[in-house]
C-alpha cells in the first residue's frame, strides 16, 4: 500500500508543472494578442487625425469627414452667393452716370429717316449726333430747328462764320453770333449742348408734347412772345416735324 501511495504521489508532482507552464503560456499570447489590438487602434487614430488635419483647416465636432467636405462645400457656396447679392445691392444704390442709349437697330432706322428728311441743308452733318439722342430729343431738335432756322439755312454767324446753331438757342457764353444766339466749336457740340437742354425739359418739366414744348418759344408769356397766334404756329409747325418720328417715340 505505500509503495502505490508513494507512486501517485510522485504522478501528482509531475503533473503539476506542465499545467503551469500550459497556463503561462495562454496568458503570454492573450498579452500579445492584446498589444497587437492597441498598436491597431492607435494607428488607426493617428490616420483618421492626419485625415483631418489635411483634408479640413477646422472642426466641425463628431461629423464624419465625408460629410464635414459637403458642409465646407455649402458654407463656400453661401459666402459667394451672400458676396454676389451685396455687391449687385451696393451698384443699384450708385447713382445712374450716363445715360442709356437707344438699341442699336433703331438707331439706325431713326439716323435714316432723319437723313432723308433734312437732305441738302446744313443740319444734314449733324444727322448722326441727333439720332445718337434719346428718340424723343431726336425729334425735337429736328423739329424745332425746322421751325427756328429752315434746318441752318438761316443761321446766326460770327464773323461770317457759321456758329453751328440752328435752334434759337441763347445761353450766355463767351461767343455770341448775331442775334443774341449762343456760337459752338462744332456741329457734334452745338447738338450735345442743345439736347442736353431739351432732355432736361422732356424729362424734369415734363415737356414732351410741341404744345407744351412751346415755352421753347415763348419763355414764360406767349404774349410778349409774338402774341398767343404766333404761339399757335409755332406749336402746329413743330408738331407736324416732331410728328414724322412718332414710330421711333
Amino acid at each position: 500500500m505505500t509503495k502505490k501511495k508513494n507512486k501517485n504521489k510522485k504522478t501528482k508532482r509531475s503533473n503539476k508543472p506542465k499545467k503551469r507552464k500550459a497556463v503561462k503560456a495562454g496568458k503570454r499570447s492573450s498579452k500579445k494578442l492584446a498589444k497587437k489590438k492597441t498598436a491597431k487602434s492607435k494607428k488607426r487614430k493617428k490616420i483618421i487625425r492626419t485625415r483631418k488635419s489635411i483634408s479640413i483647416p477646422f472642426d466641425f465636432g463628431n461629423i464624419r469627414p465625408d460629410k464635414e467636405r459637403i458642409l465646407v462645400l455649402v458654407i463656400s457656396i453661401v459666402f459667394i452667393a451672400t458676396g454676389m447679392i451685396f455687391s449687385n445691392i451696393i451698384s443699384s444704390l450708385r447713382p445712374e452716370q450716363t445715360v442709356v442709349a437707344p438699341p442699336a437697330n433703331k438707331n439706325i432706322a431713326l439716323e435714316r429717316e432723319i437723313r432723308k428728311a433734312v437732305k441738302g441743308y446744313p443740319i444734314e452733318k449733324m444727322t448722326p449726333y441727333i439720332a445718337n439722342k434719346d428718340p424723343k430729343t431726336a425729334a425735337f431738335l429736328v423739329a424745332i430747328a425746322k421751325k427756328e432756322s429752315n434746318w441752318g439755312k438761316n443761321k446766326p454767324v460770327l464773323n461770317g462764320e457759321d456758329c453751328y446753331n440752328y435752334w434759337g438757342f441763347r445761353l450766355k457764353t463767351a461767343e455770341m453770333g448775331s442775334g443774341g444766339h449762343t456760337c459752338f466749336d462744332s456741329p457734334k457740340e452745338a447738338v450735345d449742348i442743345v439736347a442736353t437742354r431739351i432732355d432736361e425739359m422732356v424729362k424734369e418739366q415734363k415737356l414732351d408734347s410741341p404744345r407744351k414744348m412751346v415755352v421753347w418759344k415763348c419763355g414764360s408769356d406767349c404774349e410778349a412772345a409774338g402774341g398767343q397766334e404766333a404761339a399757335n404756329k409755332w406749336i402746329s409747325d413743330v408738331g407736324f416735324y416732331y410728328n414724322k418720328f412718332s414710330d421711333y417715340l
